[in-house]
């Protein structure tokens, strides 16, 4: 079959700031679809154009959607004449709404395109209801399959994605370059919505992991050297089993390759001296602790299970090491209040945490936490597009306008000019742009985001 597979970008110029990373599930899935046989190629607007004519003449489409572009993955699919299979994130949590708009939806691991797609060539002969983590329409009902998951241990071919290599600005902008090594969480933290998704863990062979870290290298240009040169290992816990990430550190330290790896991780990774030491040997410049809050009540409602001393003592060791720490932030739960960004900044100055990455509170569709902030009156809207990392709930103690400000004064503090003046004279060698990068994004980002207040949240 020729099948495409789209990734849509719904960028609002106005608000928002472009990026040039496509996600990697996309390319997973074409991998996997090539392997059996098909011709495939993906379309990611993050990269090229999308010309409808040329997606028409495929024999089946796939959207791979998150909640943010579902909007524009749904005008896409009311174009296309050809059966549309969705699946992403969104997908997962909403898929009767995706059927609206689709034939087919895949929920979870996307593994079963390939059956998906047998069936098709083999014009709907078999047991369709024997294609996993599938949801369909029949008979005027909606059909969910039994779900099931596994490893996805391909080799991705980013050569598969249409200008992905291509030279030029848009790929020397692609930083950090990104790879996924595993997916899923062992932790149920009350305002995420992955256990929500996959209800298990899943690892792939160290093995494919550095085959696929050593071929994004290789396809770098020349010019790349004169940039911040990161790989980001895209897990949302690294760590979730340690064996198997000891397995990978370990393979990572005998790369020889002027990249620095960023991984994420819950602060429990410190209490492990082995994990540390590896960490350091395997060229891990930056860590992004999921510290979430400093507020003792506000981590207990989130079920983080740690305390504030906890992080405390976590980031002391793990900069013992020589690692950068990172905090990741959650502002808006119903303890937060106003002031608390500025005492969040001041934390971050105190521990000398380098930098931070601050979200509102975000109550995606489909999860717990929308479903309780709708009965309670507290969902401002359900334009998917701004479900993005802005303020679409009402929070309990402070305005939606306020919650952001408070976001973005605690970037303008953690990245101050003196900060910044202070990391240049005496920061990590090798992440010093790095650092430089994320501080211009910050203020390129607070630029747009004072329209959006201004636009939308002012009432």
């Amino acid at each position: 079959m020729n099948i495409k597979i789209i990734e849509p970008y719904d960028l609002n110029k106005k608000y928002d700031i472009r990026s040039f990373n496509l996600n990697l599930g996309p390319v997973v899935i074409a991998s996997l679809l090539q392997q059996a046989g098909h011709r495939v190629e993906v379309v990611s607007e993050y990269i090229t154009r999308l010309d409808i004519n040329e997606i028409n003449s495929a024999d089946l489409v796939c959207i791979s959607i998150a909640t943010y572009n579902a909007a524009r993955g749904f005008a896409i699919a009311r174009q296309v004449h050809s059966p549309v299979v969705f699946g992403g994130f969104h997908a997962s949590l909403m898929p009767e709404e995706c059927l609206e708009f689709g034939e087919y939806v895949i929920r979870g691991d996307g593994y079963p395109i390939v059956q998906l797609a047998e069936y098709l060539e083999n014009g709907k002969s078999g047991d369709i209801g024997l294609i996993p983590n599938l949801v369909h329409k029949k008979a005027g009902g909606v059909i969910y399959n039994n779900v099931e998951s596994k490893t996805l241990d391909t080799l991705t071919n980013h050569c598969l994605v249409r200008d992905y290599y291509k030279p030029g600005l848009k790929k020397l902008l692609r930083i950090p370059l990104l790879v996924n090594a595993s997916r899923g969480c062992n932790y149920s933290c009350s305002f995420c919505s992955i256990k929500e998704v996959y209800q298990d863990c899943k690892h792939r062979k160290k093995e494919i992991i550095l085959d696929e870290i050593q071929t994004l290298i290789k396809n770098q240009t020349f010019l790349s050297r004169f940039l911040p040169r990161v790989i980001w290992i895209t897990d949302d816990n690294f760590f979730s089993d340690k064996l198997w990430a000891e397995g990978v550190l370990k393979e990572l330290a005998k790369l020889n390759t002027p990249y620095s790896f960023v991984l994420q991780a819950r602060i429990d990774v410190a209490e492990d001296e082995k994990i540390l030491d590896l960490l350091n040997k395997a060229n891990i410049g930056r860590l992004y602790l999921g510290i979430e809050s400093i507020n003792q009540r506000s981590l207990d409602n989130f079920k983080k299970n740690t305390s504030v001393a906890d992080v405390r003592r976590a980031v002391s060791r793990i900069k013992k090491h020589g690692i950068d720490v990172y905090g990741l932030f959650v502002f808006g739960d119903d303890e937060f209040k106003i002031g608390d960004g500025k005492k969040v900044a001041e934390f971050v100055r105190q521990q000398g945490i380098v930098g931070v990455l601050v979200q509102p509170l975000t109550p995606f569709p489909g999860t717990r936490l929308f479903r309780k902030l709708k009965r309670e009156g507290r969902i401002l809207h359900e334009n998917w597009q701004d479900y993005n990392g802005k303020v679409v709930f009402k929070p309990r103690n402070l305005t939606p306008a306020e919650l952001m400000e408070e976001i973005y004064q605690c970037y303008r503090t953690v990245y101050s000019p003196w900060r910044l003046a202070n990391y240049l004279l005496f920061g990590m060698k090798g992440t010093k742009l790095g650092v430089i990068g994320e501080a211009c994004f910050r203020y390129m980002e607070w630029i747009k985001s004072k329209k959006y207040i201004r636009d939308k949240l002012s009432n």
